[in-house]
């Protein structure tokens, strides 16, 4: 074996050239890296460098001919590390059964030894990342939060940067479930402050870099959001031929591009996502890819590649809801919706994990008059906004309530929310966030009979959405044949079809088994889409513009 060669490729390694590396070690030997000529260490790390540049089942030989070696040289101590990476290759392959099988082993292994050393210690506590996983996959959060402290207790005591970070890691996690956001964000600071300072392993620096972006999306952190997804991609950048965890930081990247308004660079990013996703046989993070791009896809109004998305987030094992239900709202399906929405808030119990799902919910439920349950969803969302105190939470929550303050009947109540809803957002940068609330605001303000000020607000909307190559919120929650020039419901064209005729809000209310409060209350909705100020000229408009078919037609 060339001496000269041997160096290189563990030097290109060290410095994370992983593409030189590559090459260099299948060089050094041609037959594999099971040669004898090779020490174990050298046998992890082209495992290592295998996994890292995109093949997996080379990296999977690799290191399972180094874990054999170190059982049959009595060096157990030091194969439970090797069964660790071998397990978090599986796990993040979605291979559970072959994660299941290495942890087993790892678990009788660490049972054998019988005079614990430093190195045993060590090892029990990537064990115990192990278990912890298993725990997260099976809805032990009892089991949990101690294997966290353990792990972080090891590490700190046996100074293991990567048991330090994934066990401060796991508290922060485990905390912003708690309710303790505060305190969880600052431990993902902590954990990742390791990772900057490139003392973590990279296998184990790329999962806690995603782990930690996950966690403070959860709780819609979005600041950290924008400064850890463009660490990421930074991260991925400074490695020459990385592969694994590319696709997450394509995926968030295009995340922070569709928040800050480059709506095109941010579908491509989620394509290129879903794409590596793919390649690498991440299914169910692709699926998650096809989800986001279905969203943005339902916002420009182009409902049918939307669909597709859904269907290859469903394909991939991620449920494409709550996305999927606005689109089946946008088709007029409005209680297929309902009922999926329903199901998904049943379904998730954990409030950092509710956060995604109450805004789309609530949209949901107003559209089916399912006011109460909107304004219980709606207060839920105030807490979480207080225990996050991320602004981005509180503007939801204040566009929200204004919503239901509408739906009530309350126009002027819906003004302060509103405006407040518009101000955060603004702050936030977020552009398409903005033209939601305006035209909230534009609503309430027409409803109060400041109907100017409300067109103008209206305008600015449109505005907003058309630089984005957005279709209008309203025209996106409306089925398509019903679609007209101010954008009314499916409810809001029933409403207005019998004012064209003539009925009172007593009528009407009998006739869709609505209160008369509900009727008033999408009656200043129409007031505001078509910038009138009585019924009269609402009827004129809907018969202008073909919203309502004529009597007798």
């Amino acid at each position: 074996m060339d001496p000269d060669r041997l160096e290189r490729a563990r030097r290109d390694a060290d410095r994370h050239d992983w593409g030189q590396a590559l090459s260099g070690w299948r060089e050094l030997a041609p037959d594999g890296p099971s040669t004898a000529d090779l020490s174990t260490e050298d046998q992890i790390t082209w495992g290592i460098t295998e996994f890292l540049s995109g093949h997996p089942d080379q990296a999977v030989r690799a290191l399972q001919s180094a874990h054999h070696r170190q059982i049959e040289h009595g060096a157990v101590e030091a194969a439970l590390h090797s069964a660790f990476l071998l397990a978090t290759i599986f796990d993040l392959r979605g291979q559970s059964s072959m994660f299941q099988g290495w942890l087993g082993r790892a678990e009788r292994q660490l049972a054998l030894i019988e005079s614990p050393s430093d190195a045993a210690v060590v090892g029990r506590g990537f064990l115990a990342m192990l278990e912890l996983r298993r725990a997260l996959g099976a809805g032990r959060f009892d089991q949990m939060g101690p294997l966290a402290d353990e792990i972080a207790e090891i590490g700190h005591r046996q100074q293991q940067p990567d048991l330090i970070a994934m066990g401060v890691l796991s508290q922060g996690r485990l905390n912003i479930y708690g309710g303790d956001v505060a305190r969880g964000l600052a431990q993902l600071d902590e954990a990742l402050s390791g990772v900057w300072a490139a003392e973590v392993s990279p296998l184990v620096a790329g999962v806690v870099l995603c782990t930690a972006i996950e966690g403070c999306q959860e709780v819609g952190a979005v600041d950290r959001l924008c400064q850890w997804s463009d660490g990421l991609s930074t991260w991925c950048a400074d490695q020459p031929g990385l592969a694994v965890f590319t696709g997450a930081a394509a995926l968030h990247h295009g995340q922070t591009l569709i928040l800050r308004g480059e709506w095109d660079a941010g579908l491509a990013a989620l394509t290129a996502a879903s794409e590596r996703y793919l390649s690498l046989g991440q299914h169910g993070s692709a699926g998650v890819a096809e989800r986001e791009r279905g969203d943005l896809l339902r916002l420009r109004g182009r409902l049918e590649e939307a669909k597709a998305a859904y269907q290859g987030a469903l394909t991939h094992g991620c449920d494409p809801h709550p996305g999927l239900a606005l689109l089946w709202l946008a088709e007029g399906r409005a209680d297929d919706a309902a009922v999926a929405v329903r199901r998904l808030l049943e379904e998730l119990v954990i409030p950092a994990q509710r956060g995604r799902v109450l805004p789309a919910a609530i949209d949901v439920l107003l559209a089916v008059d399912d006011t109460t349950y909107a304004e219980g969803l709606a207060q839920e969302l105030d807490l979480l906004a207080e225990v996050t105190d991320c602004a981005p939470i509180a503007a939801t929550a204040a566009r929200v309530h204004a919503q239901v303050e509408l739906a009530r009947g309350d126009a002027a109540g819906a003004v302060p929310y509103a405006r407040k809803a518009m101000h955060l957002w603004s702050d936030t940068d977020a552009p398409f966030e903005v033209a939601r609330a305006r035209l909230v605001l534009a609503d309430a303000l027409t409803a109060v009979g400041d109907v100017q000020s409300g067109q103008h607000e209206r305008q600015e909307a449109t505005a907003r959405c058309e630089a984005l190559g957005a279709v209008l919120p309203a025209d996106v929650s409306s089925p398509a044949g019903t679609r007209g020039s101010g954008g009314l419901t499916p409810r809001e064209v029933e409403v207005l079809t019998l004012v064209a005729g003539g009925a009172s809000n007593r009528a009407i209310a009998t006739e869709l088994v609505l209160s008369e409060r509900t009727v008033a209350r999408h009656l200043s909705n129409i007031f505001g889409k078509l910038g009138v100020t009585s019924r009269t000229a609402a009827t004129h408009q809907a018969h202008q513009h073909h919203l309502v078919a004529r009597p007798g037609r």
